[in-house]
């Protein structure tokens, strides 16, 4: 049913003879990292677990014209991501690769919910519970490098460098992997978990304490996965920023 006043400024329109109102749709407010990233003047992003790009096309969204370079090791979803991109001359997308702690080949989990939460770990039963969509359907074999290793590929000496890591669990060998490389980085963006789960993943906790004695602050949070039915919260993104 439409608004009362709406409903009455569109007749009272059409009396006049003037024609339908048209009403715009509001306006989204912008996420805050992305505030963060103008105020740090980030100019190159590193998107370490792209799936179909969503990250990306939020900051193209909402008009970042720095350089963004997108990871994504499934076959389906890398696919879809090189689609995505290829109208934009400021997004590039990796060749088909994971990334990690030491150059390997190694076997993914590949999830049923468009490959969001494939793993490398094995899925923890409160994941699948809250989320059944999410259990694995497949595996793939995919080779894993590091961040360290591409690092000078993409970066330039007047590069401010934000590392967005969505990667399900494997968040602390992606950072393990960047180690010399995050002495360049400005800012990490990075999923945490409250609980486990996944298998041998690490909580929140840790990674505070790991990208602290690395100098890092941490500067915002951002509510994500919840349990369904209690409303629990299960996952957060977590800003953190080089002083």
């Amino acid at each position: 049913m439409k608004d009362f006043h709406v409903a009455l400024t569109e007749r009272i329109f059409e009396r006049l003879g003037l024609g339908p109102v048209q009403t715009a749709p509001p306006l989204e407010k912008p996420p805050s990292f992305m505030k963060i990233a103008e105020y740090l003047g980030i100019n190159l992003v590193f998107d370490i677990g792209a799936n179909r790009g969503q990250f990306a096309k939020k900051l193209i969204e909402n008009d970042f014209a720095g350089r963004i370079v997108s990871f994504e090791p499934t076959l389906k979803a890398h696919a879809q991501l090189v689609e995505a991109a290829r109208p934009f001359d400021n997004w590039t997308v990796h060749p088909r690769t994971a990334i990690g702690d030491e150059h390997s080949k190694l076997q993914i989990n590949v999830a049923g919910n468009n490959g969001q939460s494939s793993s490398f770990l094995d899925m923890g039963e409160l994941h699948a519970q809250s989320a059944p969509r999410s259990r694995y359907i497949d595996i793939e074999e995919v080779d894993v490098t590091t961040i360290d290793a591409i690092f000078d590929e993409y970066v330039k000496s007047t590069s401010k460098t934000l590392l967005k890591i969505d990667v399900q669990g494997y968040e602390e060998q992606v950072l393990k992997g960047a180690l010399r490389a995050l002495k360049q980085i400005m800012a990490v963006k990075l999923e945490c978990s409250l609980v486990s789960l996944y298998e041998n993943d690490k909580t929140y906790e840790f990674y505070i304490e790991f990208l602290e004695s690395l100098g890092f602050g941490l500067w915002d949070l951002e509510p994500g996965f919840r349990e369904p039915e209690t409303g629990r919260l299960l996952q957060f993104d977590a800003f953190f920023v080089r002083p």
